[in-house]
């Protein structure tokens, strides 16, 4: 196994908390909403072979700062291209799953020449996601609400039972976290939805969705792609919205398929 290192970017008055692994072109890859940097450690290993790989802790999650002020998609992706200025990154690979595949869309359409090719993962961001009444409190405070989250979000039943929600409740209740979480969701429903950026994603792009997603089903991907001019889609079976966790072998296998093209 290639060895990890730990590092953190001061960023104003924010700290942005990020691993490294590897060595070669830079891949940097983003989690989603309840996510973290380590959701991402298989991938990075199975990259690291040709590839520097950064994963982070987008603000107001895991080990980055939570101040609870609102937190947008812009300033996720500042945060971004200053750790891609940090580590003298001129232009980099950018892999994103849900919240962080909304960041990464965004990065890409604001900042074309720092991004070599970019992937989307059951990516958010799209107005047709936020119509009508959310399936899921995405913040939620009880283990019902929280049963009922990961039933949409994960696609392995050992994550359904009584016991996992009580864990994963209280990981989301943990000090400073439930209030960062709504900072952040505070910030999304103020920034650029990706249909107003959208059109201006140049670099090659492969949209990555689980097959069984429940939360954003598998026909929005059809969605991503019409916006995004020469995307290509690839659907993950025996996956929900984490297709990274739920069908590891298979989705690094797209992966790196992609990147080595």
């Amino acid at each position: 196994m290639t060895s990890t290192s730990s590092s953190s970017l001061q960023i104003g008055g924010s700290t942005l908390a990020y691993n490294c692994v590897g060595d070669g072109p830079a891949v940097v890859v983003v989690h989603g909403i309840g996510g973290h940097k380590e959701d991402w450690a298989g991938l990075a290993q199975v990259l690291a072979a040709e590839h520097s790989v950064y994963t982070t802790d987008l603000l107001g999650f895991g080990e980055s700062s939570k101040s609870g002020e609102v937190i947008t998609i812009a300033d996720q992706v500042a945060a971004i291209i200053a750790l891609l200025d940090a580590e003298n990154v001129a232009k980099a690979d950018i892999v994103g799953n849900s919240l962080g595949g909304w960041v990464a869309a965004t990065l890409a359409a604001t900042y074309p020449d720092r991004v070599n090719r970019l992937i989307l993962v059951d990516a958010a961001g799209f107005k047709a996601m936020f119509e009508g009444k959310p399936p899921v409190n995405f913040y939620p405070t009880t283990v019902a609400e929280m049963s009922n989250l990961l039933d949409h979000v994960r696609f392995d039943p050992a994550t359904h039972t009584d016991a996992f929600a009580i864990q994963a409740l209280a990981a989301s209740m943990a000090a400073g976290d439930a209030q960062a979480s709504a900072a952040v969701g505070q910030g999304m429903f103020v920034s650029e939805r990706l249909e107003e950026v959208a059109d201006r994603i140049s670099a090659p792009t492969l949209v990555i969705w689980g097959a069984e997603d429940k939360l954003f089903p598998a026909g929005i991907a059809d969605l991503v792609t019409g916006h995004i001019q020469g995307s290509r889609k690839v659907l993950i079976p025996n996956a929900s919205h984490f297709p990274q966790l739920d069908n590891a072998v298979a989705f690094n296998a797209v992966v790196v398929e992609f990147l080595q093209r």
